[in-house]
């Protein structure tokens, strides 16, 4: 039972922004985890889709490269194929090739914004929470008869719970933020060299 009120005891210290903090820290959880999976079942064949794509490029097959595509649905599938039945202008095709990045970029790209606000603001929350514990902390001292600064001390500790909190919302989101980053990063790399590849054949085969 007494566990259980200096518990209640800290929470109340660190004030309403924990309140926040919980609810960004469920929220960022969900949107990682969500992320997490959507990138998994979309990217998680790129690496075989590409070495595929690869040999069919070195044969000059583009019938095959197109066919590949069909057959392996997804984010580079979409890309690809954009460039390969695009208009017959290679400015052309190269613009409906971007479009298409574009928009795949986009999707794998959703909800990003949120983790790096979330990651970039939540320190300063439980900082926030912290200042005001420690505000609190110095009032109650003040109103307090014959209080030593074992009062100020207990009242700081549990206020720092605040900060901790909010770097413990943080540091995951950065974290995720960052991976989710380089992996759509890493996909637009290759998908550009792809897509140039392939355009460059098609301008050598019209050319012929």
């Amino acid at each position: 039972m007494g566990g259980f009120v200096h518990l209640k005891d800290v929470i109340f210290a660190g004030g309403f922004t924990l309140g926040i903090l919980a609810l960004l820290s469920v929220y960022s959880l969900a949107l990682i985890w969500e992320r997490w999976r959507y990138h998994k079942k979309t990217l998680g064949g790129l690496p075989r889709f590409i070495e595929s794509l690869r040999h069919t490029l070195q044969a000059d097959d583009m019938r095959a490269a197109l066919a590949l595509c069909k057959h392996a649905p997804g984010p580079a599938a979409n890309v690809v194929a954009a460039c390969l039945v695009g208009p017959t202008g290679k400015d052309e095709r190269g613009n409906a090739t971007d479009r298409a990045l574009g928009r795949e970029i986009a999707a794998l790209e959703k909800g990003l914004p949120f983790l790096g606000t979330i990651g970039s603001t939540a320190p300063f929350i439980g900082l926030f929470g912290t200042v005001l514990g420690v505000m609190r902390a110095f009032r109650d001292l003040a109103g307090a008869a014959n209080a030593g600064p074992g009062v100020v001390a207990v009242g700081i500790s549990e206020a720092l719970i605040a900060t901790a909190a909010g770097l413990f919302v943080a540091i995951p989101a950065i974290i995720a933020y960052n991976y989710f980053t380089t992996k759509s990063n890493r996909f637009s790399e290759e998908m550009r060299w792809v897509t140039e590849e392939i355009l460059d054949r098609l301008t050598e085969s019209s050319a012929r």
